[in-house]
This record gives C-alpha cells, sequence and structure tokens, in this order.
C-alpha cells in the first residue's frame, strides 16, 4: 500500500508533468475508470456467482415450448428443464424405435 509521502511525490510529479490544469480532467477520467472497473467487475463476481439464477431468454422458452408441443408433451406446469429432460427422453424413445425398426426389417 501506498503511504501519504508516496502519494504526495506522485502527485507533485504529476503537477509537474501536467500542469495544473490538466490535474483535474486526469483525475476525473482516473474516476470513471475506476467506476467503470467495479461495474465490471461486480458484473462478471454476480454471473460467476449464481449463473442458475439467470433467466432463459423469451425465444429459446418459445422454441423449447413450440418443440414440446410437437413432440405431444405437455408444457403446463412445468418449468424449462422438465421440459428439456422430456424432450431428450421422447427423442431417445423415438431413435430406439427407428433403430429397432431397422433392425428387424434388415434382420
Amino acid at each position: 500500500m501506498l503511504g501519504w509521502q508516496e502519494i504526495i511525490l506522485i502527485l507533485a510529479i504529476l503537477l509537474l508533468v501536467f500542469g495544473p490544469s490538466k490535474l483535474p480532467e486526469i483525475a476525473k477520467e482516473l474516476g470513471k475508470a475506476v467506476k467503470e472497473f467495479r461495474k465490471a467487475s461486480e458484473g462478471i463476481s454476480e454471473a460467476m456467482t449464481a449463473p442458475d439464477t439467470m433467466e432463459r431468454g423469451s425465444d429459446e422458452k418459445k422454441a423449447i415450448s413450440d418443440i414440446a408441443a410437437k413432440l405431444g408433451i405437455t408444457t403446463e406446469g412445468k418449468t424449462l428443464d422438465q421440459l428439456t429432460q422430456e424432450i431428450a427422453t421422447k427423442i431417445e424413445n423415438k431413435e430406439k424405435a427407428v433403430v429397432k425398426t431397422v433392425q428387424s426389417e434388415v434382420g
């Protein structure tokens, strides 16, 4: 950590290099940069700590509901995770049925 003496030395050097008129502008830009950095890091930490709480987009919800309806799965009172699981099971069962049909025709 920097002590107060180091901070005063850095400010004196900045004053000599940039002049007294530029220091407020530099401080303002530095403040904005720190604010943006904090906002971005908070967003990243929230996304990493709670990825399951993020909601799915409405396009994804509609697509899953449409697929379930086409496969004859009722969508009422079910979560998207339940629907996707049922869709996967239904597709798996249909694939197995097709394989059995092809095997019986060939064999």
